[in-house]
């Protein structure tokens, strides 16, 4: 396959933010559109499931691996842009961190709430993330991605239906390739100060120095789930080396080498004891790859496909 830097059998622990997970069959960094068009079409023709990852936060591979190809945008896929004096054009795998220090260093105010969030920009959009008060959704202007069969698409934040940590890519296949935020000017001391205070936060009140995914859970309806967990009495609870974080309820960490199946046994006697206690069942929020899902999923797009070619061939005739 061309030029494109292609590994094997490559442990998902070492490019994820939990350190957990067995090998992909096959690992892509595409440094091109035209690269990851290529990978997207290649992949549906020898009918391979094909999973996209960014940073590797908010995600939980089992531990036998992943049965496929990996599309992986981090570094090979980072880059910022100014389009206007308030507008920035950035590649989805720019990290929130290295994109919050670039608005900062601008003087462009409204992305502070994402500074300390982990992951990439590409993923921030997948999920809406968001955190104090702000959301990806707030600045997002627009969207350039590629669909399963590599076919560049361009769409308005707006017709991305985002609501509380959802994208119309959460049910959607799509690859971020960037997008274009709307920011406003700001003091660059006052969005320096606003950035250090929510780092000073999260360092003093999660577990930014332990292995996870980031937030476990989806905040339930009218409470939160750090605070059900830590109500049931479960922080510092353990399964192997999957343990509720003593220090952020709604973390569960690797403290040490974790499996997948420890993690999500973990995950379900919280599940049951929060139930149990307050009648409300946490949602997971972390993303689980699942090789057999996404091959059924393309065996749909290639059955459309093929369909679509009939139908035009008919006409034709």
């Amino acid at each position: 396959m061309g030029m494109i830097n292609t590994k094997e059998n490559v442990p998902m622990k070492n490019h994820t933010t939990l350190k957990i997970g067995g090998p992909a069959r096959r690992f892509f960094e595409p440094e091109t559109i035209e690269d990851m068009a290529q990978i997207l079409q290649e992949s549906l023709e020898e009918e391979a499931p094909l999973f996209v990852l960014g940073n590797g936060s908010n995600v939980l591979f089992p531990d036998e691996g992943y049965d496929g190809w990996i599309l992986h945008l981090g570094p090979n896929w980072s880059g910022i842009e100014l389009v206007d004096a308030c507008r920035l054009r950035v590649k989805s795998g720019t990290t929130n961190q290295e994109l919050a220090r670039f608005t900062r260093l601008a003087g462009l105010a409204g992305y502070e709430f994402a500074s300390g969030i982990p992951g990439t920009v590409g993923g921030a959009i997948v999920m809406n993330a968001g955190a104090y008060d702000g959301e990806t959704v707030d600045v997002l202007e627009s969207v350039r991605w590629l669909d399963r069969r590599g076919n560049l698409h361009v769409a308005a934040g707006e017709e991305l239906d985002m609501g509380y940590r959802h994208s119309r890519f959460s049910d959607e296949f799509g690859v971020i390739v960037d997008a274009v935020y709307r920011l406003r000017p700001g003091d660059t001391r006052a969005i320096e100060q606003r950035i250090d205070e929510l780092t000073q936060k999260r360092w003093s009140k999660q577990p930014m120095e332990a292995a996870s995914a980031g937030s476990t859970f989806k905040r339930p309806a009218g409470s939160f789930a750090s605070k059900l967990i830590h109500e049931s009495g479960l922080q510092g609870l353990r399964v192997g080396d999957a343990m509720v974080s003593e220090k952020h309820a709604g973390f569960l960490i690797n403290a040490g080498e974790s499996t997948c199946g420890e993690f999500l046994e973990l995950v379900r006697q919280v599940q049951e004891k929060v139930e149990s206690d307050s009648g409300i069942r946490l949602e997971l929020e972390i993303r689980r790859p699942d090789a057999a899902a996404d091959a059924a999923r393309d065996a749909v797009l290639r059955r459309q496909a093929e369909t679509e070619m009939e139908e035009g061939e008919e006409q034709e005739d």
